[in-house]
């Protein structure tokens, strides 16, 4: 393999190099399946911005996965609830969740390009993490590597494209994803900009976060999805050494067909996967709301019930807060549905955590 940087071919691809009908199928069942779980938002009787707050975390701690950070989903949920201390490994999940947030955010005033880029980039190196000392949001000056840890440049698995060049190369990304001069559906788009995103790899680290923050941004701004909620890292994690496989792939021997394939794959299992979450929430919300609403004759239940759905571990002054309830209503309200084992605790005297499993389990 190769061991000096690496030479991109600037976007868009040249004709010869994508062959549709090598996952035509694919692409196909893949639209079909955003388009259903779209709809399935649309009409959930869940509110479906509730959804997000979990649903996001969750993104961030599959990507965070990725890059070798083992974190659980509970431990972070417990961090936003104040009941557990916070550590490196967790602010990082943490990081990339504020930097997807900033991002959706930032949609609203800003184009993708090289300002978003970078401003999620200050967000994701912030609080001290791994790499907060490494240029957070600028793009590198010196030459970097990627491989197992403890590779040296002669040992690494890829090298990305000289420092001078980034800027060049970032131009022309961002050219491309707001005026591709392509007739390609925009999921093969997405694709082939995640892919090039992370050849440049214009950060010294974390540009694999960066680049699955910038899957749903891609396609929330070209109306694929109608909010930018379709993530994709837990189906990627899930074969991540196959996606590293895949993505060299498309650098050392141009094999963009087999990345493709690969990418719509993952979007089909993860759009079947937040489907079945979709409809498996929507009846647990409608019985465990009517439950509740039987054993507590108030208006202010739906909000608690509301309120749990986006914050699933909980103490009683985070649950107030979000439900807009009185701490001691909310207190009375949550001794019954943890007496009826809708929720549980932690058993303690003061400050007590509550867990809302029937939610948690079908988020893990």
């Amino acid at each position: 393999m190769a061991k000096t940087p690496f030479t991109p071919e600037n976007l868009p691809l040249t004709g010869e190099r994508i062959n549709q009908l090598m996952f035509l199928r694919e692409l196909i069942e893949a639209n079909k399946k955003i388009a259903q779980y779209q709809v399935l938002l649309q009409n959930t009787k869940l509110p479906s911005h509730l959804l997000l707050n979990p649903v996001m975390l969750n993104e961030a701690v599959q990507s965070t996965k990725i890059e070798g950070t083992q974190v659980t989903l509970d431990e972070v949920l417990e961090v936003e609830a104040h009941s557990r201390k916070n550590n490196k490994d967790i602010q990082e999940v943490l990081n990339y969740y504020h930097a997807l947030r900033d991002g959706m955010d930032n949609l609203a005033v800003l184009p993708i390009s090289t300002r978003l880029f970078k401003a999620m980039h200050v967000t994701l190196m912030s609080n001290g993490v791994r790499g907060s000392n490494r240029s957070p949001g600028e793009y590198r000056k010196i030459q970097n590597f990627i491989g197992p840890e403890g590779c040296t440049m002669e040992t690494a698995t890829y090298i990305p494209p000289q420092p001078q060049l980034v800027d060049t190369y970032m131009n022309n990304l961002e050219i491309y994803i707001n005026n591709p001069q392509d007739q390609l559906d925009e999921l093969v788009r997405a694709a082939i900009i995640h892919a090039q995103f992370e050849t440049i790899h214009p950060f010294l680290n974390g540009n694999g976060r960066i680049g699955r923050i910038l899957i749903p941004l891609y396609l929330f701004s070209k109306n694929v999805i109608d909010y930018p909620n379709f993530f994709l890292s837990e189906a990627l994690e899930r074969d991540k050494h196959k996606y590293y496989r895949f993505l060299n792939d498309t650098r050392y021997k141009g094999d963009w067909n087999q990345w493709i394939h690969f990418f719509l794959e993952a979007i089909i299992l993860q759009a079947n996967k937040n489907i079945q979450l979709i409809n498996d929430v929507n009846r647990l919300y409608e019985h465990d709301l009517n439950l509740a609403q039987s054993l507590i004759n108030s208006s202010g239940v739906k909000k608690l019930i509301d309120a749990i759905y986006q914050k699933p571990i909980f103490t009683v002054q985070t649950i107030s807060s979000a439900a807009e309830i009185p701490e001691a209503t909310c207190r009375r309200y949550l001794s019954i549905l943890e007496s009826q084992k809708i929720i549980f605790s932690d058993g303690k005297t003061r400050s007590k955590t509550y867990y809302y499993y029937n939610l948690l389990d079908k988020l893990r």
